[in-house]
């Protein structure tokens, strides 16, 4: 995994086709996570608005908690954006990469940009419904040498794991092949999917973290064992 990091790191400080895609990378997520953090902030308002005898707790700006919650929960969400943002360009990356550093390769069927887009949606719908149930157990573990920021790198890292391998995966493998390397390779996943889902957490490097989210998996992606389903360089 170390390894397909330095790649991508490598490839994208000498790679322009990666800048101006991390630049709208970028910009998207910038946007998204402004959005997010403006609509938990209305949303704590609102809430006070119903519940008076609350109204110092969910506020916003009457007191420093209500400021770190409404941080809190934009950051907590902000992993589901970046799933949405990376769909749009997975497709490019994954292609600048294989072009690099596997060129034998023959060209990928691909997904068409509307089923990209589609799935990353219904992605980022479960990932925000799973982070909304897991929130209350994040911020009870968070008192316990930071358990809670443990939970939720596992919990994403499953998901994102799974999901970034999958649409890269279905470019160049039917699904059922899919399936079984996905099964033979949990682990390898889950750990690139709490690597990607940690890049997310981390201010500035989470608006390039769609690029690199995709470029590191496509590194890990070719560099499965070939009885895996075939799959490797």
């Amino acid at each position: 995994m170390l390894k397909a990091l330095t790649k991508t790191l490598t490839q994208f400080l000498s790679d322009p086709k990666l800048w101006l895609v991390t630049l709208l990378c970028g910009l998207i997520s910038l946007l998204l996570f402004l959005g997010i953090w403006w609509g938990v902030r209305e949303g704590l308002g609102w809430l006070a608005e119903q519940w008076p005898r609350w109204a110092g707790w969910l506020k916003y700006g009457e007191g420093t908690l209500a400021a770190v919650m409404t941080l809190l929960l934009a950051l907590l969400l902000f992993p589901v954006t970046f799933v949405v943002t990376a769909s749009f360009f997975q497709e490019t990356v994954a292609d600048a990469v294989e072009a690099r550093h596997y060129p034998a390769l023959p060209p990928a069927n691909g997904a068409s940009l509307r089923v990209s887009v589609l799935s990353g949606l219904r992605f980022a719908a479960l990932m925000l419904a799973v982070n909304v149930v897991a929130f209350p157990f994040y911020l009870t573990l968070l008192w316990f040498a930071g358990s809670g920021a443990v939970l939720m790198l596992a919990v994403n890292g499953l998901l994102a794991g799974r999901e970034y391998f999958e649409i890269l995966a279905l470019r160049r493998m039917p699904r059922r092949e899919m399936d079984a390397v996905r099964r033979a390779n949990r682990l390898t996943l889950f750990l690139t999917g709490v690597l990607i889902a940690a890049m997310a957490l981390v201010p500035v490097l989470n608006l390039l973290a769609p690029v690199l989210g995709i470029a590191v998996m496509v590194h890990i992606f070719h560099g499965l064992p070939r009885d895996a389903g075939g799959v490797g360089k």
